[in-house]
């Protein structure tokens, strides 16, 4: 992740976000990152839990 924050500053990115699973959350909120909303998404006719979560400079 740190890879990708140093390739987004070079390039001028302000944002970063990411739809990620329960078990992702953690690391996500580690790296600086804030749930920016939870949903629910259907795969294979049942209903998972994750969230969009957002990290900006």
């Amino acid at each position: 992740m740190e890879h990708v924050f140093k390739q987004g500053q070079t390039r001028g990115v302000r944002r970063y976000y990411s739809e990620v699973s329960i078990t992702a959350k953690p690391f996500y909120q580690h790296m600086g990152f804030t749930v920016a909303k939870e949903q629910l998404i259907d795969i294979r006719g049942q209903q998972l839990k994750n969230f969009v979560m957002e990290k900006c400079n």
